[in-house]
């Protein structure tokens, strides 16, 4: 076990020591990463759609007293429910009248125009009434008239709420033949709204409340530069990775065929011995590839890897999985000429179909997304994604096991060809 270590760290020592290997292992990912990014950045999220206010105008034509709805207007809350400080994306202004509401949508200086109607608050307490509020709106805006609605339709609710209310109490007391007042229903749906009203819309109540907060302009660059900086970096780690570990077992096809490992045979060390120092200095100098590119990208990117515990099974996989594959490879390799175009052929065709080269791209069809993971490459890139995301250990727990598997049964067919070679 010492002559594996000490022929492992010589060949990991000698590793690091090459200008080639360097550069290939940390300074070319971390490099290719910040151009991708620096190239496609605006594309996917450099420029930044703002919403502006929705310009409202109401015309409040609701009678409460006329109609005989004493004591509650509904319009009036409806109004003042628009104009609340939390809606910040709305700016409303209430008109006279419905004909100068509209006059402003038609000149555009309103984008949407509210409309309550005479009967509104009588609606509001009467079992079989119905009325409806109208939205005049301009036709080339779709976002804002459709916030609009939904905040509306919101207060609108919970007036229907009030009206139910009303009538399930007044059927209750009906059931027991309790004498209730003409004013019962009333007072029931109104007490609703006045809870409605302090419960839906204010903080202190406890309740949720609906604001319309924007993040300020240098958080909003910042996360969206991690969103997509993060699965680029993890696809370039991992293609670089793939292409250290057939780099790193190249060097037994360099020393066999400069001589160096048949001398190295006829010591007193077992085959094995020298053979598994060889693929432990592959396995080292991954590792430490790995936590360099997680580590560096951490600063430079402000990339955040997930939780410790998913973020080591991850590093495990991928491990085994380069390593693996990079000892399958040489293994038939006879000499170095032959090397360079296994390894850019091949490793370029799976980094292709595992989807390293496309994870930056948004809306990627779902098809590709299930071609990837015939390769441990787009297994490895999807379990990082979810570590990235958040996610625990039964996220990346299959990722993590498939990666594995798959390069340790790589890793024993490279080794059993190696020692046939050399037997």
């Amino acid at each position: 076990m010492k002559k594996v270590w000490t022929i492992a760290v010589k060949d990991t020592l000698r590793s690091l020591r090459s200008p080639f290997s360097l550069v290939m292992m940390f300074v070319a990912p971390l490099l290719i990463a910040g151009l991708l990014y620096l190239a496609f950045g605006s594309l996917a999220g450099g420029s930044h759609a703002t919403l502006s206010q929705v310009r409202v105008h109401v015309a409040n034509l609701d009678q409460p007293q006329a109609m005989g709805a004493s004591g509650f207007a509904a319009g009036e809350q409806l109004v003042e429910f628009l104009q609340e400080e939390d809606l910040n994306l709305l700016s409303t202004t209430e008109v006279a009248d419905e004909a100068t509401a509209r006059a402003a949508v038609d000149g555009q200086r309103a984008d949407v125009a509210v409309i309550i109607p005479a009967d509104f608050s009588t609606a509001v307490f009467s079992a079989n009434q119905e009325t409806f509020v109208t939205l005049y709106q301009d036709p080339t805006l779709t976002i804002g008239p459709s916030i609009l609605e939904d905040v509306l339709r919101q207060l609108l609710d919970g007036f229907s709420g009030a009206k139910i209310a009303a009538d399930v109490a007044s059927r209750q007391f009906q059931r027991r033949n309790a004498e209730i007042g003409p004013s019962f229903a009333q007072g029931v749906a109104q007490a609703y709204a006045a809870w409605m009203e302090t419960s839906g819309h204010h903080e202190e109540s406890g309740s949720p409340s609906l604001h319309t907060r924007s993040p300020s302009e240098e958080t909003r660059e910042r996360a969206q530069g991690a969103a997509m900086i993060g699965p680029i970096m993890a696809s370039m780690m991992i293609f670089f990775v793939f292409f250290i570990g057939a780099n790193a077992a190249e060097s037994i096809v360099r020393e066999d065929e400069q001589g160096t490992l048949a001398r190295l045979f006829t010591i007193p060390t077992s085959q094995t011995s020298i053979l598994g120092g060889k693929f432990a200095a592959v396995l080292g100098t991954l590792l430490i590839q790995i936590v360099v590119l997680l580590l560096a990208s951490s600063l430079l990117f402000d990339i955040s890897w997930g939780r410790p515990v998913p973020v080591v099974l991850l590093t495990a996989g991928l491990i085994t999985s380069a390593a693996g594959l990079g000892v399958l490879l040489m293994s038939f390799v006879n000499t170095t000429r032959q090397a360079g175009p296994v390894m850019g052929g091949v490793l370029t065709i799976t980094g292709m179909l595992g989807g390293l080269f496309t994870s930056g791209i948004p809306n990627v069809p779902a098809t590709f997304e299930r071609i990837t993971l015939v390769t441990p490459h787009g297994w490895a890139l999807r379990g990082w994604k979810a570590a990235m995301a958040g996610g625990g250990i039964s996220d990346v727990l299959v990722p993590a096991v498939i990666t594995l598997g798959t390069g340790v049964l790589f890793f024993a067919v490279g080794a059993v060809l190696f020692r046939r070679r050399f037997n």
